[in-house]
Order: structure tokens, then C-alpha cells, then sequence
């Protein structure tokens, strides 16, 4: 019997990633997650592999405390190869298929990826080791250091198994990188700092020469998902302005590699793309969301045509990836009535094949409605509805980024507040994915000013149109959300409460002490020691406006959004005798993931909207 979503339930699901078919397509295998971690542990997760036509579980590599992922198979589909990390150490294992029979390397510092070669041989993407005398006089107490002059790149190393490593890459940070043929395709930069992803380019390389050659700078904008085609003539890859490493949907761009000309093929439509695939047929896969609705399209060099699309999404949220082989397409998708599984989608069939998330499958499926408006100067807007009834208080959650989006889910972390009384509402603010680069880059240099009013617009619409009674709003959000929401209630007074999340209260000082300064600067398209936007639009600023109350709540060890961003807030508040309080949670960085401080968070965000209910 079905029964009301817990923070328990949350706890209880597990998200899937790597969703890959063999080969030979007779297989596939993907990454199975917990949402949490223990204290002091790696989130845990397993590998998983399946017969990709009946379902049937053929290996499960799996151990308490670690974390198994990024499994590949290899080109003749006989082995597979996966990572895994175990306390402060990272593991390289090849397994043979049937036999099960296993090699276990441990790496000499942290892996990212990894492709099989045709001949047996894995490119894989390590961070560069320490320096041996220098790790010998930092464990014997000489650990000072250069700020951003010791950083360590992310290099490529070829791996030959029973030969060893040798690195293929020097001196140059690679982000990400895919294999075709004997072709790969990169994206890099000049410096390995964080902020140096805002300033990615494709770069390309072939095998056993490993001469690499810039192919495309995107200037401001990001790029991510080089593909090669099969026969090595064209680049594929993602192209838009985004806030955050890893959480890239935009426009598709095409570069051939003999005339040195790009094109978009995707310019000015109201789909954002997220993964593509080349066939060998020469056609062009692509992995789109447009308004919470998912799809897939076929591009076969003139224009694009369907093969599927659902609403609902494809997972990871952040970003959404899929398999292609022959006909069939294989990826990890939910909606609101249905758990995150693996789902395969060929011809005449789109079904799971996994249980993953058995565990939560008779948990209440709550309706996710979409809903759109327009904003102040016209601009349409779309976001979700979950309503508890109209009379019911509303939670307003601010997604962060700006450049990501809140996706229909079944189960996340704030669903558990529907059976507690409070509706959810998840406006895609301009800003967001799910309408196109245009409308995703709508923000930029204005963050804070047209997107709070399409919020604000959201709610009331909202009310016009009688979907929420209650006059009673409550705003929270993390990271940019915690920004908006900090931000809210300097500039408006229709929040009955707040709860923010590890967001920035003063731009200047956060330009200053996060690790991706070249972020803000690039998305309010000013200077912070020149401009005035840094000033205008921290909350900081107009701390004395606020009458809402607050609970903000910080990981001590955030490098993105620093812990002071949250002190300084909270003190300015404070000593203006506003209502605010402050949970800190130790080892957490950008986001909480352990178990108890994700229990903690969501029943003091419960309590706080309560009392003020």
C-alpha cells in the first residue's frame, strides 16, 4: 500500500549514472549510488551489469564503504573496467565478464576517467601524483605551500596492461575526454585551477603519436561532450554559458575537422541538449530537455527528427547522459509517478530493466504539474507545481547554478514536505536549462534582477490563477538558490520565512576567496573591483531591509561558496536584531551528503517553516 514520502524514503533511493550498453549490446552496466554518505566515508555505490534484453543482474561488484564507478567495457565485450576509492586510495579493476576472474591496481592519485582503446590498452585521466619529497616533507610537518602555483593537472595516461602507465599529456588540464576510433577528443585549459573550466577549449589527439591540436575557443561561453565521429571528420560537442563544472546542456556544434568551420546546429531552438552520440552511419544522436519534457532526436546533417521524448528526466538531473547501440537507447529516467530505473528504449518498447529503487517503489507518487507564466517584460517561464492542497502553505524552491534546472522527479529531497502540509514550487527562472541556450544565458549580467521577478511572477500567478490560497510563502534554495534566497527578502516582504543554503551574501568578498572567481565575473559580465554590479546585487547591502526570518545553514568546508559568505550574513543580522540563526555542519563542503546532516537539515528547514506557519 502506497504511503506518504519520508526523509527516510529520500534516504532510501539510490541514483544511477554510467548507464552504458556493451559492445556487442548484450549487456549493460551502470553506477548504482547511495544519496548519502557515512561520516568520513565515500559515497557507496556499486557497478551493476545486466543483459540488456531480460533485465538479469550477471555482476554486481559492490562492498561496505566504498564507492565502485565510471565502469567500461571493453572493445570485444569480454572485460570490463571500473574504479573505485576506498578511504584516500583509488583502485583500477579489470574483470573478465564470465569468468569473473579480477586484477586490482592501486593508482598513485585520484582518476576521472577512463576509455578502452581498440587494442586493450585504457586512456585514463588521473590528477598528476605529488611530487615524492614534497608529499616526504608535508607528512613530516613542511606543508606550506603557493596558493594556485602548486595545483596538480589532470593529465591523460595510457595504460597497458602488464607494460604500466605512461603519461600522454603535459602541462595542460584536461577536463574531460572521449575516444573514437583511434581519435580523441578533449576538453582543456592552460591552468589547473577550477576557475580555468570557465576558460575550456576542444582540443583533439590521435593515438600513438599524442600530438595534440586546438580545434575551437568558445570565448565566454563553456563547452563540454566532444564526440569524434567514427571516421575521425567531425567534432560533435556542447556549447553554452553555464555556472556550474559537470552541469552542461546548451547548443550542439559541429566542427569539421578538414575546412576548420563550426557549426551550430541547434541555434535559436527552445531545446536544451545535454549528450550526443554518432552512429556509423554518420548520423548524430541527441539527448534533449525542453520544458521537463526528455527526448531523444536523430540529426542526419540537414535537420533533426524525433525517435522519443516523455515527460519526465533523464538522469543524472545535473547531466542527463545516454547509451546508443543499433537501433536501441539505454538511460537512467523518472518521472513523477515512477523511481529513477534504467530504461531501454528500441523501436517498438520503452520499459525498465533494473530494480534499483525497489526500496521506495510503493511510496505515494505526488502530481508534478507544469506550470507557465510570463514575467514583468513578457518573457515566458515555466517551472513546477506540486500542491498539497490550495490552501496550503508554499515552499518556493530556488534551483541553483543559475545554468541548471529543477527536473520532475519522484522522490528528492524536498517531496517529503507535501505529506507534512506545504506545497513545493520550482520556478525554471530565466537563467535556466529547458528552453534553450537564449533563454539560459537570459541572465547574464543581470544576475538577481529579471530572474527574481520571474519568480516573484511564478507566485503570482500562482494566486491569480487559484491554485494557492494561503497568502502564506516561504523561499529557500542552495548555492545561486541561496543566493536568490538571501536576496528575496532584501528586496521583497511576501516571505513568511526563509531557509538558505550555502549561498553568497556579498559578491565582492566572495570573488575573492571562492575557487571559481572567474565565474561571477563571467556571468554578470562586469569587473568586481570596477563595476557596480558587485555591489548592487549583494544582499549583504541591504541586510538592514530584511524583515523575514532566516535560518542559514553552511559545510564548514565549502570552496566554492566559503563559509564566510554565510558568517558575515548571519553577523550583520544579528547585530541588527533581525530574527536569523546559523547551523554549520563540519566535513561538508559545496552541499550536504551526510546521513545525519541531511536528517538534520531538512527537519530544522521543516520546523523553522513551521513555526512560522
Amino acid at each position: 500500500m502506497a504511503h506518504d514520502h519520508s526523509i527516510e524514503d529520500f534516504l532510501n533511493s539510490r541514483s544511477i549514472s554510467a548507464v552504458a550498453f556493451s559492445p556487442d549490446g548484450r549487456m549493460l552496466s551502470y553506477s548504482s549510488s547511495r544519496v548519502y554518505r557515512e561520516k568520513k566515508k565515500p559515497v557507496e555505490s556499486s557497478v551493476v551489469i545486466r543483459d540488456s534484453e531480460n533485465g538479469k543482474v550477471l555482476r554486481v561488484f559492490s562492498e561496505p564503504g566504498v564507492r565502485f564507478f565510471n565502469p567500461r567495457f571493453s572493445p570485444d565485450s569480454r572485460r570490463i573496467a571500473f574504479f573505485s576509492a576506498e578511504g584516500e586510495n583509488n583502485f583500477l579493476h579489470t574483470v573478465q565478464v564470465e569468468s569473473g576472474l579480477a586484477e586490482k591496481l592501486l593508482l598513485e592519485s585520484q582518476a576521472h576517467g577512463m576509455e578502452w582503446m581498440a587494442d586493450g590498452s585504457l586512456i585514463i585521466l588521473m590528477t598528476d601524483p605529488e611530487d615524492k619529497e614534497k608529499k616526504a616533507n608535508r607528512e613530516k610537518g613542511d606543508d606550506g605551500y603557493f596558493f594556485e602555483e602548486e595545483d596538480r593537472y589532470h593529465s591523460l595516461y595510457h595504460y597497458i596492461p602488464g607494460s604500466g602507465f605512461s603519461k600522454i599529456t603535459d602541462s595542460v588540464q584536461v577536463w574531460e575526454f572521449s575516444v573514437s576510433g583511434s581519435s580523441i577528443a578533449m576538453v582543456t585549459s592552460a591552468n589547473p585551477q577550477e576557475q580555468s573550466w570557465y576558460h575550456g577549449k576542444i582540443s583533439a589527439m590521435e593515438y600513438g603519436s599524442w600530438k595534440m591540436a586546438s580545434i575551437y575557443d568558445p570565448g565566454w561561453r563553456a563547452v563540454a561532450r566532444p564526440r569524434f565521429s567514427l571516421d575521425g571528420r567531425k567534432i560533435a560537442f556542447l556549447e553554452s554559458l553555464w555556472s556550474d563544472r559537470g552541469v552542461t546542456s546548451g547548443d550542439i556544434l559541429i566542427h569539421d575537422i578538414k575546412s576548420g568551420k563550426t557549426q551550430n546546429i541547434t541555434e535559436d531552438t527552445s531545446r536544451s541538449f545535454s549528450d550526443i552520440h554518432w552512429d556509423s552511419g554518420g548520423k548524430l544522436h541527441a539527448l534533449w530537455s525542453s520544458e521537463c519534457t526528455s527526448g531523444i532526436s536523430e540529426y542526419d546533417g540537414k535537420s533533426f527528427r524525433d525517435i522519443w521524448k516523455s515527460t519526465g528526466t533523464v538522469s543524472p538531473s545535473f547531466a542527463p547522459e545516454f547509451s546508443l547501440h543499433g537501433g536501441r537507447y539505454a538511460f537512467a529516467f523518472q518521472d513523477a509517478s515512477r523511481p529513477q530505473e534504467v530504461f531501454i528504449k528500441s523501436t517498438d518498447e520503452f520499459q525498465s530493466i533494473s530494480d534499483e529503487n525497489a526500496a521506495i517503489a510503493q511510496c505515494q507518487p505526488y502530481p508534478a504539474e507544469i506550470i507557465r507564466w510570463k514575467s514583468t517584460d513578457g518573457l515566458e517561464c515555466y517551472g513546477i507545481f506540486r500542491s498539497a492542497g490550495k490552501e496550503k502553505p508554499v515552499v518556493v524552491y530556488i534551483h541553483g547554478g543559475p545554468t541548471s534546472f529543477s527536473p520532475i522527479t519522484f522522490i528528492d529531497r524536498n517531496t517529503f514536505l507535501l505529506s507534512r502540509g506545504f506545497s513545493i514550487f520550482m520556478p525554471n527562472y530565466r537563467g535556466s536549462i529547458g528552453k534553450g541556450r537564449k533563454y539560459a544565458e537570459a541572465n547574464r549580467g543581470d544576475m538577481g534582477g529579471m530572474d527574481l521577478q520571474d519568480i516573484l511572477s511564478g507566485m503570482d500567478y500562482l494566486e491569480n490563477s487559484g491554485r494557492s490560497t494561503s497568502g502564506k510563502w516561504f523561499i529557500t534554495g542552495g548555492s545561486y538558490g541561496g543566493f536568490m534566497t538571501s536576496w528575496a527578502i532584501t528586496q521583497t516582504k511576501r516571505f513568511s520565512g526563509a531557509v538558505g543554503l550555502f549561498g553568497i551574501s556579498d559578491w565582492v568578498s566572495f570573488h575573492g576567496t571562492t575557487n571559481i572567481p572567474d565565474w561571477d565575473s563571467i556571468h554578470y559580465n562586469d569587473s568586481p573591483y570596477t563595476g557596480k554590479k558587485f555591489r548592487k546585487f549583494s544582499p549583504l547591502e541591504y541586510a538592514s531591509s530584511v524583515e523575514t526570518p532566516i535560518l542559514l545553514m553552511h559545510g564548514r568546508d565549502d570552496p566554492s561558496v566559503p563559509l564566510g559568505q554565510y558568517l558575515q550574513f548571519y553577523r550583520a543580522l544579528k547585530d541588527m536584531g533581525k530574527k536569523v540563526r546559523l547551523i554549520i555542519f563540519p566535513r561538508e563542503g559545496h552541499g550536504f551528503v551526510e546521513k545525519d546532516h541531511i536528517i538534520m537539515s531538512l527537519r530544522e528547514m521543516e520546523e523553522w517553516f513551521r513555526s512560522l506557519s
